[in-house]
């Protein structure tokens, strides 16, 4: 046997040969000399860095014979193999998951015992695995390498890319295996899995109802506490959620990347072109069970359906009127007030309701959309 005379001055390991050790350096030093000429990714040896290298190339030389997936080096195809083959023999003792490699149990061993041992040098942000570091410092770098070649939007990490494409595709690759439903993030479709589980294990204790999840419950409690902790940086409206502040801020920026193909009306999300378009196609999919009344989006057959119900929770503190949503109510107020909030840019005409002001505006428009049978 080879004699290990060369240590690590930092923990003692021993080395055959003075290359290792000058490697192994490296996992103290965090030293990175290999650096990509394409992408400027640093690696601390010359073999990972080749390795790398076939990413940009795109050559897949080793593909599995059970599903054709082809791979740029021989060992990720190793690791892909023991997908099919089933071999996971390392087994958590905390939760009996399963992992085909000891460095995924070892990682996963992590979120039982909250160790993170990797530390941003710069905001002190701790991560269980090197990997998720090595991500959070492009942050702080501010290198951004992805750019997507529709709308010039750019990425510090490949995969943010690929997410970020499907906007522009309208792909969903995730499809659950009980509806059929379609996500594009995988999260998301994982989020929705727990639907099916009928798992809920989180309860209001304002109101019993119960979530299947802890974020949800997070979001609902806020329709008690009446708490809209994400506030506008322009014009100050605050919102219960962070995503209603994203799409809120789309007003502002003007970007509207989506257009009506029939009357070219553009819109800030997809969504709201899908129900839309409705208008046009005359399509109502969402039916009330009780009256069979049909709408063209859900949140307006949710309103409907308060109406069964009979809650009517809202309360008018002039003359006691009582409505089923906060809507109704502060439409109804302007009859009291006397406000008119939504002008008309040709004429400066006032009105109390946004309805008034998109049927006064077809006047000048010269859009007639009704016309007389008999007449004609």
């Amino acid at each position: 046997m080879q004699a290990k005379k060369f240590t690590c001055d930092v923990c003692s390991k021993y080395f055959s040969q003075k290359g290792n050790l000058t490697r192994h350096m490296r996992t103290h030093t965090g030293d990175k000399p290999f650096s990509c000429s394409v992408c400027h990714t640093s690696f601390s040896r010359k073999g990972h860095l080749n390795s790398h290298i076939k990413t940009h190339s795109e050559m897949k030389d080793f593909c599995c014979n059970i599903c054709s997936k082809c791979f740029s080096t021989k060992g990720s195809l190793h690791i892909h193999m023991k997908i099919h083959l089933s071999t996971k023999k390392f087994s958590c003792d905390v939760c009996s998951k399963y992992f085909t490699q000891k460095t995924d149990l070892s990682n996963h061993m992590r979120i039982h015992t909250g160790e993170k041992p990797f530390s941003c040098p710069v905001c002190q942000k701790a991560f269980y695995v090197k990997h998720n570091l090595d991500a959070h410092l492009k942050i702080h770098s501010g290198s951004k390498d992805f750019f997507c070649d529709i709308c010039s939007k750019s990425f510090t990490h490949r995969q943010n890319l690929v997410r970020h494409m499907r906007s522009h595709t309208g792909e969903k690759p995730f499809s659950c295996s009980t509806c059929h439903k379609a996500f594009s993030p995988e999260h998301e479709l994982k989020r929705h899995q727990i639907v099916h589980s009928r798992l809920k294990k989180f309860s209001c204790d304002t109101c019993s109802k119960c979530f299947s999840q802890k974020s949800s419950l997070t979001r609902h409690m806020i329709t008690h506490t009446g708490e809209k902790p994400f506030f506008c940086s322009l014009c100050h409206t605050s919102f219960t959620q962070q995503c209603n502040l994203n799409k809120h801020s789309k007003i502002h920026s003007g970007m509207k990347g989506f257009s009506c193909d029939i009357c070219s009306k553009c819109f800030t999300q997809k969504v709201s072109l899908n129900i839309h378009m409705r208008t046009h196609t005359g399509e109502k999919p969402f039916s009330c069970p009780e009256c069979q009344k049909t709408f063209i989006s859900s949140s307006n057959l949710k309103r409907h359906q308060k109406l069964h119900s009979e809650q009517k929770e809202f309360s008018c503190n002039v003359c006691s009127k009582y409505f089923s949503q906060k809507d109704s109510l502060t439409r109804h107020m302007r009859t009291h007030t006397g406000e008119k909030p939504f002008f008309c840019s040709v004429c400066h005409m006032s009105f109390s309701q946004q309805g008034n002001l998109n049927k006064h505006s077809k006047i000048h428009s010269g859009i007639k959309e009704f016309s007389c049978d008999v007449s004609s």
